[in-house]
């Protein structure tokens, strides 16, 4: 029997399916519940964030799309376009309407043209945007840092987020903002406001599966926590994988391997009647 908890609805490609939010939910829930939501890379990372109850999950538009969607069905999903690889708001439409095909629930707009999210929103696609340290747009504030510590910084942040809500966005990542300005802004925005190192007094807390399952290739970064430590286990498995490897080819070379149990034995008298034919040919 199907969870309460999940909604009957149809993708935007026409797919029936349930869904944990629907963007009604999302919006209604604003100022009441904190969500979550983790950036998956794979179908295992999505299935277990379904199994664990995660609240909403991000993926990037690669081969693994339609994999995350299987793995997770009933989970708002959001996926990522990044605007350099399209040079123009009809590309990127038409990339966002393929990812809507895979079964993505809303799009993420990182650092689009704001012209661009407006003509994404003419077709009531649902998406997200992002505000604060936006590391592609970085050299415009510095370099990577945390963003809106002064007066004018949380003023513009402000103005960065209205503008956003203004494109018809449902929600914002906020990334590396102090904690108390982002309590200000969520107050003032109808965007869910989505928190990565930015504090707790925002909708939704927003994390890399990477980093909670401690499996980067790079440091932890300082807004993040490794609840696991997935590099030390892959480690290890990486040592048994070796070692194990190691046997098999000293079994084969030794001539233990394989031993009886592991071939197909004859009988002796087809063999010699096989060997007879030979011995003619």
């Amino acid at each position: 029997m199907m969870n309460k908890k999940y909604k009957r609805v149809f993708s935007i490609n026409l797919q029936p399916g349930h869904r944990n939010y629907t963007i009604k939910d999302l919006q209604d829930i604003k100022g009441k519940k904190k969500l979550t939501q983790i950036l998956v890379s794979d179908a295992l990372e999505a299935k277990a964030a379904e199994e664990a109850d995660i609240d909403l999950i991000l993926a990037k538009p690669d081969e693994n799309v339609p994999l995350i969607r299987k793995a997770a069905p009933k989970t708002f999903m959001t996926v990522s376009i990044p605007f350099i690889k399209y040079s123009s708001k009809e590309d990127i439409v038409k990339k966002a309407l393929e990812l809507i095909e895979y079964g993505a629930d809303s799009i993420h707009c990182g650092s689009w043209n704001l012209n661009f999210m407006k003509y994404l929103n003419e077709f009531k696609i649902p998406f997200q945007g992002h505000a604060g340290l936006v590391p592609r747009r970085s050299t415009w504030i510095g370099g990577v840092r945390a963003f809106g510590k002064t007066v004018d910084e949380a003023t513009q942040l402000l103005k960065d987020i209205k503008e956003i809500e203004e494109t018809g966005a449902w929600g914002v990542e906020v990334e590396c903002v102090p904690e108390d300005i982002l309590g200000e802004i969520t107050k003032k925005t109808k965007l869910l406001t989505l928190s990565i190192g930015a504090g707790k007094k925002s909708d939704v807390q927003f994390l890399f599966a990477e980093d909670i399952l401690g499996c980067s290739s790079i440091d932890t970064p300082r807004h993040a926590k490794m609840y696991a430590n997935f590099n030390k286990i892959n480690a290890k498995i990486q040592k048994e994988r070796i070692n194990a490897f190691k046997k098999f080819a000293a079994e084969v070379r030794s001539g233990t391997f394989p031993s009886k149990k592991h071939s197909i034995s004859v009988d002796k008298k087809e063999l010699n009647l096989f060997k007879k034919f030979l011995q003619k040919q």
